[in-house]
């Protein structure tokens, strides 16, 4: 009985340690290419003055072609209304966060992604 405990307690070990750093490095990747892609979409919206639907589109379009993240899961907020030169433009982005451990008995943390930063508007109208 102690054999088979001892060898449960170490296969859920080497499990842990297998797959943490794995994981860890895909989450990082994930955060990095949203991080990219809000960055893209920010400079975007600045030109124009707001968040054209064309913006959104081509944010969504990278992340699903670019980053294979689901299209469906993808929710993108920001500012829609002409906003002036110097006056800013936010936008927030929401993807679902991938696991960090692979037993989900640690504390995983936020289930979900959020990046948000604002800009100032370039728009003179």
């Amino acid at each position: 009985m102690s054999q088979t405990l001892a060898k449960w307690m170490t296969l859920f070990l080497v499990v842990t340690i297998m797959f943490t750093p794995i994981l860890y490095y895909l989450d990082t990747l994930n955060r990095k290419a949203v991080d990219a892609v809000l960055q893209q979409g920010l400079k975007e919206a600045s030109i124009e003055g707001y968040m054209s639907n064309e913006v959104v589109n081509k944010m969504v379009d990278t992340l699903v072609n670019d980053y294979n993240f689901d299209e469906d899961v993808i929710d993108i907020a920001g500012t829609t209304l002409y906003t002036q030169r110097k006056e800013y433009i936010e936008i927030t982005i929401t993807v679902p966060r991938t696991p960090v451990f692979i037993l989900n008995i640690f504390n995983q943390g936020s289930k979900k992604l959020v990046r948000k930063s604002i800009i100032m508007s370039e728009y003179v109208g």
